[in-house]
């Protein structure tokens, strides 16, 4: 088959790579669109901690299945429009019984240390595989992964309806978290984003504003929250300046959510979360159950005009290589999906 394969750093191509070879409790599925998330990125440029190359990338799929095998396999029939949970996880360790699937003890992430969905076929784990309404919008069903995160992450801050939501970085996860934040009854979602293609399309979705680097900065956020602060800041940046603004205005007893990478460690601001007693969540990838969620807001339609306006270019499988390159510089786009079918 063929497969678009990051071979070393900043290297990728197309090339003829062998079939996956299924075991038991694994899916075969022909992939008919995939999205390049920035994690992608991170691979490509050998920024990833524990990638390991020659290695296929891709998450973000929907697809048609070819086969399945062993335990569950019975739940679906060849032809199926499937997304799937894009890891392995023993499900045997500490934190998956738990429900921690997404902090395995020995979690192989697709695209990154086992081949990804960038390719004609990947396999899948069986019980991570979802059906899908054959007549959804496949583009749109391309986004369940990265709905999953900002389901995942919703739910993990303990958002409740009324309260308040600063998002730090508006990028497409941003976006998501965003949109999810005010579906589950935030009723004020404030995004902090230095872009201006991004603030613009954030307000055109009736979302609040701010930029970081404004001089009024200060002023405007103890405007927006009458001094108080939110209830619950999501930073996304993964920057120095992200962190210790979601530090500084999150209210007495809030919540900071942690879900931007960063490439080094940065300070926090320990005096203030002793003074306001603030609660601090790290966040990776998303729980099963909460993927779950995903496919089940997207199958239910309650979002699909909002999320559907974050496709803003589709390449054809034969461009992938253009695509990547594409992506690797700021622009004013959202997600990049490929064509693979």
């Amino acid at each position: 088959m063929k497969a678009a394969v990051i071979d070393q750093k900043n290297s990728i191509h197309v090339k003829e790579v062998p079939m996956p070879v299924l075991n038991d409790g694994e899916a075969l599925i022909r992939v008919h669109y995939c999205g390049i998330c920035g994690s992608d990125l991170h691979v490509l440029h050998g920024e990833h901690p524990t990638a390991e190359f020659p290695v296929v990338p891709g998450h973000e799929f929907v697809g048609e299945l070819v086969e399945a095998r062993g335990r569950g396999a019975g739940a679906f029939q060849k032809g199926d429009l499937v997304v799937a949970q894009p890891f392995f996880s023993c499900g045997n360790c500490e934190p998956c019984a738990k429900g921690h699937d997404n902090v395995c003890r020995d979690l192989h992430f697709m695209g990154a240390h086992c081949d990804g969905a960038f390719a004609e076929y990947v396999k899948v784990a069986t019980r991570k595989m979802y059906k899908i309404p054959k007549d959804m919008d496949q583009e749109l069903a391309a986004l369940t992964e990265p709905v999953a995160v900002a389901v995942h992450d919703v739910r993990r801050s303990g958002l409740q309806a009324g309260e308040t939501a600063l998002i730090i970085g508006g990028g497409p996860i941003g976006m998501l978290i965003a949109m999810v934040a005010r579906h589950a009854g935030a009723r004020k979602v404030v995004i902090s984003e230095i872009n201006e293609f991004r603030c613009q399309f954030a307000q055109k979705h009736g979302f609040e504003t701010v930029n970081p680097t404004a001089p009024d900065f200060d002023a405007r956020m103890q405007e927006l929250t009458e001094g108080k602060g939110f209830d619950v800041s999501f930073e996304v940046s993964g920057s120095r300046p992200g962190i210790a603004a979601a530090v500084q205005y999150t209210t007495i007893g809030g919540m900071v959510m942690v879900i931007g990478m960063t490439k080094e460690p940065y300070p926090v601001d320990l005096s203030a979360m002793f003074a306001k007693e603030l609660r601090m969540q790290g966040v990776r990838i998303h729980a099963q159950y909460n993927f779950i969620g995903a496919v089940e807001l997207l199958k239910s339609g309650a979002l699909n005009d909002e999320f559907r306006t974050l496709v803003s270019k589709v390449y054809p499988f034969d461009q992938v290589e253009d695509a990547f390159q594409f992506v690797q510089t700021p622009g004013d786009y959202f997600k990049v999906l490929v064509k693979m079918k």
